[in-house]
């Protein structure tokens, strides 16, 4: 009997240890194929994350992409016509050009914008080597005045819609705003225009009309040295947006006097009783030559005095004024700057 009852915990214990190594192993099992499971997690994560490098700004952890860029080989079957194309463009310069003053910006019998300001501006452009497109505009958007506030910037050339405004005087206020490139023309006369029987150097109590934008403004008139009364208080004074609208306020009686250029108006008063005042010309006081009026920050400028210079030099620009003298002359002086 004791033999048999030593057996039994013999195989007791046996089965015990057999059972103990089979749960380790088990566990051994799982745990490996556990471990084998996160190890594939932490792959697939680290291959689908960008490449990157991890930069502590404040405590706060960011990932700067850093994407590469695959190589592109240029044969005949990747090559991309349109990104040479686009690559060689041409930037296009766009001026803008007024359509009503004198010789320099009007309309033809066919309804064409024509003038001397065109002419030229094909003639620099083609020298300087740039593209350049005139594009037909108000006076207002390039410079902007109102009566009794100084001139400011017009909103065409302030905001950038085209690079450069045709033929502005580079008056004091102006240069404050803008910048301007060399002269072509030579500074422009100034006149009264009334009705018969104005007595130019008195203008004292007068209404008088100016165009808004034009440099004949309240500095023009004030500083009018032969003039009596030019200092003319804020509500004697008058803007007409045009030529058009000041002939207009002249004859309907409500000014008494504009004040404007010769070529501007040389035309606009035939056929009306409108007389120009006094017979020898005034000049606006810090009023120089016109030119290209543009931005600060646009080069532009630059452009158009190589340009201009290449003109003058080879004795093209000579030509051009006085083959426009005979184009344009109907309409008309044309005055360049000595060449």
């Amino acid at each position: 009997m004791s033999d048999a009852r030593h057996d039994s915990n013999v195989n007791l214990k046996t089965r015990t240890n057999q059972l103990q190594a089979t749960c380790v192993l088990t566990t051994t099992i799982m745990i490996c194929v556990l471990i084998a499971i996160i190890a594939l997690i932490i792959s697939a994560v680290a291959i689908s994350k960008p490449v990157g490098s991890e930069i502590t700004v404040q405590g706060e952890t960011t990932i700067t992409q850093q994407t590469p860029q695959p190589a592109i080989a240029y044969s005949p079957s990747t090559y991309d016509a349109s990104w040479c194309q686009a690559s060689n463009r041409r930037r296009i310069y766009t001026v803008a050009a007024g359509y009503d003053i004198g010789p320099y910006e009007y309309n033809d019998d066919s309804g064409f914008q024509v003038g001397f300001g065109h002419d030229l501006i094909d003639a620099v452009c083609q020298e300087a080597g740039i593209d350049c497109r005139i594009v037909t505009e108000p006076y207002t958007n390039c410079m902007f005045s109102e009566k009794g506030q100084p001139e400011r910037g017009g909103i065409g050339l302030m905001e950038g819609w085209y690079d450069a405004c045709t033929g502005w005087l580079a008056s004091r206020q102006r240069k404050q705003v803008f910048a301007f490139s060399k002269p072509f023309l030579k500074p422009f006369e100034v006149y009264f225009y009334a009705l018969p029987g104005l007595n130019p150097f008195n203008i004292t109590g007068k209404k008088i009309g100016l165009i808004s934008g034009f440099f004949t403004n309240e500095a023009c008139l004030a500083g009018l040295d032969q003039v009596a009364g030019r200092d003319v208080p804020h509500s004697n004074v008058f803007q007409a947006e045009t030529l058009d609208m000041l002939l207009a306020m002249i004859l309907n009686g409500t000014v008494d006097v504009g004040l404007s250029t010769g070529p501007a108006m040389a035309t606009k008063i035939n056929g009306t009783n409108i007389q120009r005042f006094p017979s020898d010309p005034m000049f606006c006081k810090n009023a120089g030559q016109p030119g290209m009026m543009t931005r600060k920050d646009n080069d532009f400028n630059s452009k158009w005095n190589e340009g201009f210079e290449k003109l003058v030099s080879s004795g093209r620009f000579k030509r051009l004024c006085d083959e426009a003298r005979i184009k344009h002359g109907h309409r008309g002086e044309i005055d360049c700057v000595d060449a």
